[in-house]
């Protein structure tokens, strides 16, 4: 709801600041996603840290060439971690000490890209990905990528509804409203209408990861979703 501070004072008729209306007026505009951003990566366990780097060699090549031959491009994709270490101690819980499963498990690679691509491209890059050995997979930002003009849209959207609020005011008190002498504006980040996606598959471990899926030619049913950008003023009008 807007607010209002309503300062009808006659005290000082020369002092404009002394007899103003401010009012507060929100403004959101929604828009289509033009491009989604898709996370994918790997997780992977191994004996040594030789041989775990060895098999996230493999697989990261295979990802990155599956990516590129499905027709993404490579300036595309953007590698965002890399890391080779020994597997966290939160983690050992999982295996039973001194078992073949725990002594495979000494050392961890991880490794993540982010892939730019169209909306309706999102679902086939995530499922060439995962086909290819990202098995921690599925986190997925739709955004607008030149946000200017529907930012200038909401802010003018609420610059017209403080106006119309302070009108409103200005009629039921009797008095006729001026110019505007201020305003100021809050532009909240635009966000799309709802969570992210997430998901895993393969080897990979903790909430929200799904291990054993079978992937292949088929694919999740994904749509793009809707990006809003608000925009709150707080606007000043002298009363005449």
């Amino acid at each position: 709801m807007p607010g209002v501070t309503y300062d009808a004072s006659a005290q000082c008729n020369t002092c404009p600041d002394k007899r103003t209306i401010s009012v507060t007026g929100f403004g959101k505009v929604t828009a289509d996603a033009d491009l989604a951003i898709v996370r994918v990566g790997y997780k992977l366990y191994g004996a040594d840290a030789k041989a775990v780097y060895a098999t996230a060699t493999e697989t990261s090549n295979a990802i990155m060439n599956a990516l590129t031959h499905s027709g993404v491009a490579k300036n595309a994709i953007e590698s965002t971690s890399q890391v080779l270490q020994h597997t966290q101690q939160y983690e050992y819980q999982q295996f039973q000490v001194n078992t073949d499963e725990w002594r495979n498990h000494q050392f961890t690679a991880v490794q993540s890209w982010i892939i730019r691509v169209k909306p309706d491209d999102a679902a086939a890059a995530l499922n060439t990905a995962i086909t290819a050995g990202a098995n921690e997979s599925g986190w997925i930002e739709w955004i607008v990528q030149e946000p200017g003009r529907l930012q200038a849209e909401a802010s003018a959207k609420a610059i017209v509804e403080a106006r119309a609020l302070a009108d409103l005011i200005a009629q039921k008190s009797n008095v006729r409203l001026g110019q505007l002498i201020s305003v100021n504006q809050n532009q909240g980040p635009y966000s799309y209408n709802g969570p992210v996606m997430s998901a895993g598959w393969g080897g990979g471990t903790g909430t929200g990861v799904i291990s054993g899926i079978q992937v292949g030619n088929q694919q999740l049913a994904l749509n793009s979703r809707k990006v809003e950008f608000t925009v709150t003023v707080s606007a000043v009008f002298a009363i005449e």
